[in-house]
């Protein structure tokens, strides 16, 4: 087992090698000093600092490289070329020998040879967590076993802990990095990677987002094996095909290209706009082209989740780029949590303006939605505005999910073939039952304030008769008092029975779930003698001011 204090002095040693011994020692003084006599090579004088960082991540381990992975999504704060380093970190690490995790598969699966079929002990894949294992069950079911490898969870904990004292040191001794809150940063990382330690949640992960998938016809997820998995293992129905980034293989098969781009990326349209609950982790590797056709996504450690109203704003946003709509693209920002300070908007907006004429005048099929959304990181980084991290981790897989299209469709478009798509998940939002009963909750409570207003009218009566309140009026004042209770009371009861009538035609919507049935006609005509009711009111409102 790695204790924390030898755990401080590996970490030193590899930042030192690499060049950071200087920021280290202001962090903790005298660090330094005390590992000059274990000083390594130092690395070659042509690699920039963006590449020691990344070569410092990987030979730190499993924690630092999941860490570097996550923050490679917070294009909003990190400069591009950093960013670039950190997506090409790999944690692919030699296996751990058959034996020291067999113990485990046995745990949960039982003896291998009562089990199996047969069973192959060299991994087809490796990883900092966790290695694979190919086998057969005894009914002829070939199946992938991931197994979490041996002391891997002690060792996080021990790193989570200096992460966590060295982004509290980052803090104090480096003040213009606190706007990026570091510490928020690592916990929101210290949750993902524990749910990644739990095989029981990428399980749990994949059956849910299996039911989403399957709405795009020829995409699918693996069924996994519940009857011998758990918190170490997953045992789950075993792929075989090709990486989605091997494109010249994919058409060496046959397959049509621009068809497995189009359902990808429609896929994952619908994943994060309408579901909220998105496959985190689009690189080539858990996207599979299998000899169906199909497409198959793999490894679901990292989901993304975003709330029903970040998910309205972020297609909010989305239809403003398409549409050139910069008051659309301000408000998005906004309701996404961005925080626009009065004092910087309107030279936000010059910025923003300028990026949208950059991709003003293209014909639809030129317009590249992707190189216009990677902009979007780089336009809130020189306003250190702070993003939520769900919100940048969509924006992450929207831009490599559309590169990869370009990829296999040089041709793909993303506003002619999948903005109607978008601007349909609007409409279904906006009429879904969550946001009918938004709505329909919404009206109950100002139907509630007009119910409660003749209390508080009779408590201002009783105030005032009581002596509480005193009114000095002149004869005028009557006759204009008593015409303006009378217009008060006209207006409160059309109102009230205008929301009577929006609160009936909701609720016919949400107990009904035919669209096309007649209870939903009559609840959109109720609507319709609502708004038509209103717009007489407020005409009136406006006539008798004049």
């Amino acid at each position: 087992m790695v204790t924390r204090f030898r755990r401080y002095g590996q970490i030193a040693d590899i930042l030192i090698k690499y060049g950071f011994g200087i920021a280290l020692e202001e962090m903790y003084p005298g660090t330094t000093r005390r590992h000059l006599f274990q000083r390594k090579k130092q690395p070659e004088i042509y690699l920039n600092e963006y590449e020691r960082v990344r070569l410092a991540l990987e030979e730190l381990g499993p924690t630092f490289i999941k860490f570097g992975q996550m923050v490679s999504t917070r294009r909003e704060m990190l400069p591009p070329e950093l960013i670039e380093e950190l997506q090409v970190l790999t944690d692919k690490v030699k296996p751990v020998p058959f034996d020291e995790v067999r113990g485990t598969i046995e745990e949960y699966c039982g003896p291998i040879e009562e089990t199996f079929a047969f069973f192959e002990e060299v991994p087809a894949a490796s990883a900092s967590l966790s290695q694979v294992h190919r086998a057969m069950l005894k009914d002829g079911t070939i199946v992938a076993i991931k197994v979490q490898r041996p002391g891997i969870v002690d060792t996080i904990e021990v790193d989570l802990k200096i992460l966590t004292s060295l982004a509290e040191r980052v803090e104090k001794n480096f003040p213009e990095y606190k706007i990026y809150n570091p510490t928020g940063i690592v916990r929101e990382f210290t949750v993902q990677i524990r749910k990644e330690l739990d095989f029981v949640n990428d399980g749990k992960n994949a059956d849910h987002l299996r039911g989403i998938v399957t709405e795009v016809r020829g995409v699918r997820v693996p069924w996994i094996h519940w009857e011998f998995s758990g918190r170490k293992l997953l045992v789950m129905e075993y792929i075989s095909g090709v990486r989605i980034d091997d494109v010249d293989a994919i058409r060496v098969l046959g397959f049509d290209t621009k068809k497995i781009a189009n359902r990808g990326i429609k896929s994952y349209i619908k994943q994060i706009l309408k579901y909220g609950f998105f496959h985190a982790d689009p690189h080539g590797g858990n996207l599979l082209v299998e000899m169906s056709g199909d497409l198959v996504f793999l490894d679901f450690g990292a989901i993304g989740i975003l709330r029903p109203e970040r998910r309205e704003a972020l297609v909010g946003l989305l239809i403003g780029f398409l549409d050139d709509d910069l008051d659309e693209i301000i408000a998005s920002f906004r309701d996404l949590g961005v925080d626009l300070d009065d004092r910087i908007v309107d030279s936000f907006k010059d910025e923003t303006y300028t990026i949208l004429r950059q991709y003003s005048g293209y014909d639809i099929r030129e317009f590249d939605l992707g190189g216009l959304m990677a902009q979007v990181p780089g336009l809130l980084n020189r306003y250190h505005l702070a993003v939520p991290m769900s919100l940048m981790q969509a924006l992450k897989v929207i831009i490599m999910v559309l590169d990869t299209g370009k990829k296999l469709d040089p041709d793909f478009h993303f506003s002619e073939e999948v903005g109607p798509y978008v601007a349909e998940i609007e409409r279904e939002s906006f009429f879904s039952r969550s946001t009918l009963k938004h709505y329909a909750k919404e009206t109950f409570d100002i139907f509630d304030d007009f119910i409660s207003l003749p209390r508080v009218i009779n408590r201002a009566l009783l105030k005032a008769t009581d002596g509480s309140i005193r009114i000095e009026v002149v004869g005028t004042d009557i006759f204009r008092l008593a015409n303006s209770i009378d217009r008060a009371s006209n207006n409160l009861l059309i109102g009230l029975v205008t929301a009577a009538i929006v609160i009936g035609s909701s609720l016919i919507l949400f107990l009904s779930d035919d669209p096309g049935s007649l209870p939903y006609s009559v609840a959109f005509f109720g609507y319709i003698v609502a708004l038509a009711i209103g717009l007489v009111s407020i005409y009136r409102v406006w006539r008798l001011k004049d």
